[in-house]
């Protein structure tokens, strides 16, 4: 079938992977918990009756010592799911498993597992298999390289902020709390706040030389319509001394913090990678799965941030699939702007699919990036790179018979999206 032959030929392109945790010091997963209890894994079985004090004991923030049995109770019900597709796509092309998931198959595949847990090589042969040229990666703690070793295609990113908008429950209060503890006081206004993010990013600054590019999660209430200094300052006062957080202060002061970010990385940073769209609401339970939410005014009032720093290239991971429409119109008035693939909730097939047919409508390719891995181990950079494949694919093939495009366009568009304009974003100067 035609997607097939695009799949296999997309298979063969090279791709830039634009934002990843790996550790460089050991990129290959660190048993079979970590390929099987992966956090996208494990919201669905929870859904399917796994109990929340076998998943994360002791309020550990990762999955351990979950008894298999409990995880595959539940894999019947989940492994339908886009998740469950990439985790049995993993097994079987990494690791040659194709039998059934059960607890009789359990130790054939712990075994295949654990060897490649300490095989050097594997990290090299997974990027090889991916045809992955160069991974951008937030974890900046590694050992320096020996001069004889495989030098892994590796760039790093900052991904840091002084405080976060990812959790609805943690108020601005404390926030503010947090933001004051950088520069040694109270933070009283919107100048301790800008100095405060300034300060943070300052022990970052030749990390920010080096590879140009922050990341930072955004929370998705801010209206980013300008404001006066004053108005913020009223804002912080009270709820500082105690006011009540209204949606009106909270909107303001999310606008100030993000735009202290972009004062404090201006002129060090080519490149603002943010993600948005997806919030953690309730403190319960202990590891509630954030959902899609985000103010309409978020995207709307987006452009004025683009009209205020346009020395500054904004790179978009998009978890909020109802403003998909806005940045892709957003994308065609600003040239400071790009979007890369889809995050979160939005990282399923059938959103991305959506999502993809109407940017390749609407965006030009010299704005498109087709993958980000999110991952934390080179399995799951295979995996969700797989899945992004194969949607492409589908997409592509559909534009083709619906006779807006013939299979070269497909396989430039690709190539486009996966290599070129990742490079020409995030890595102008490198010789990839």
């Amino acid at each position: 079938m035609l997607r097939d032959e695009l799949f296999e030929a997309i298979s063969e392109l090279p791709v830039i992977d634009v934002h990843s945790h790996i550790n460089r010091d050991h990129m290959q997963a660190t048993g079979l918990d970590q390929v099987m209890f992966y956090h996208m894994q494990m919201y669905p079985s929870r859904a399917a009756g796994t109990p929340e004090d076998r998943m994360w004991p002791e309020q550990r923030n990762i999955a351990a010592g979950l008894p298999y049995e409990e995880f595959l109770r539940a894999w019947p019900k989940t492994k339908h799911s886009g998740f469950g597709w990439m985790l049995r796509t993993i097994l079987r092309d990494l690791y040659g498993f194709e039998k059934e998931l059960t607890v009789e198959t359990l130790p054939e595949l712990r075994e295949v597992v654990d060897a490649r847990r300490t095989d050097a090589d594997w990290p090299k042969q997974v990027f090889e298999k991916c045809n992955l040229s160069r991974l951008c990666s937030s974890v900046l703690d590694v050992a320096p390289l020996e001069p004889d070793a495989w030098q892994p295609p590796i760039s790093f990113t900052v991904e840091d902020a002084p405080s976060s908008g990812k959790q609805d429950f943690l108020n601005w209060k404390r926030r503010l709390a947090e933001i004051g503890r950088l520069i040694g006081r109270v933070c009283a206004n919107v100048d301790d706040l800008r100095e405060a993010t300034a300060t943070f990013y300052d022990r970052y600054d030749r990390h920010i030389a080096d590879g140009g590019v922050v990341v930072s999660w955004l929370g998705g209430e801010a209206d980013l319509t300008p404001a006066s200094d004053a108005t913020v300052n009223r804002a912080i006062a009270e709820v500082r001394d105690g006011g009540d957080e209204t949606p009106e202060r909270r909107r303001l002061l999310e606008a100030a913090y993000t735009r202290a970010i972009c004062d404090a990385i201006r002129g060090r940073a080519r490149v603002f990678q943010f993600c948005y769209g997806t919030q953690y609401v309730t403190r319960s339970p202990l590891h509630s799965h954030p959902i899609a939410k985000a103010a309409p005014q978020f995207a709307q009032t987006f452009p004025y941030l683009l009209g205020e720093y346009p020395d500054l290239h904004f790179n978009l991971l998009n978890g909020f699939e109802p403003d998909e429409p806005v940045w892709s119109a957003m994308v065609q008035g600003y040239g400071n702007i790009s979007l890369a693939n889809f995050w979160w909730q939005c990282f399923y097939p059938t959103v991305m699919h959506r999502g993809w047919a109407r940017r390749l409508d609407m965006v030009p390719l010299s704005r498109l990036i087709g993958f980000f891995s999110d991952g934390w181990c080179v399995d799951y950079v295979y995996g969700r790179l797989t899945m992004v494949r194969r949607t492409l694919a589908n997409v592509l093939a559909e534009r083709i018979e619906r006779g807006y495009a013939d299979r070269q366009d497909a396989l430039e568009v690709a190539r486009t999206i996966l290599f070129d304009t990742p490079h020409e974003i995030f890595l102008p100067d490198a010789d990839i």
